[in-house]
């Protein structure tokens, strides 16, 4: 895979990418094994395989606050439908949902930021750039 630029993760809800307010975007592939471990495996772990009891996929978000786009969802907890494109390799489209702790920065000399993180809320589909 050759290396790309951070600036090709694009996140995009309801058709519109929200990216003029981003700086950094990482996004996590969550997922809880399956625990089957017995006696009889001498005291290592065993789990199912390709099986987890839950997934969801997580994108930490931070920038400047230019609109009120994001406060708006993260302050009414509502889920939303958005698209993650990761530069010409995939994108993860689903339900989100901004988590507790959605926080503005506001230094007296600088400018206004905020960090916040979406969780999949549901399905996630992933799915490569056409």
């Amino acid at each position: 895979m050759a290396a790309a630029n951070g600036r090709a993760v694009i996140v995009s809800i309801d058709g519109t990418p929200i990216d003029d307010e981003l700086r950094a975007k990482t996004v996590t592939f969550n997922g809880e094994l399956v625990d089957v471990t017995t006696a009889g495996d001498d005291g290592w772990t065993t789990t199912l395989d390709e099986t987890f009891n839950t997934m969801n996929v997580t994108i930490a978000l931070d920038g400047v606050l230019k609109t009120s786009t994001l406060t708006d969802l993260a302050f009414a907890g509502t889920q939303f439908p958005a698209v993650i494109t990761n530069g010409a390799l995939e994108t993860f489209t689903g339900t989100w949902q901004f988590q507790p702790g959605y926080n503005i920065g506001a230094p007296y000399n600088g400018e206004r930021t905020f960090a916040g993180t979406l969780q999949s809320v549901g399905e996630v589909t992933k799915a490569a750039v056409v």
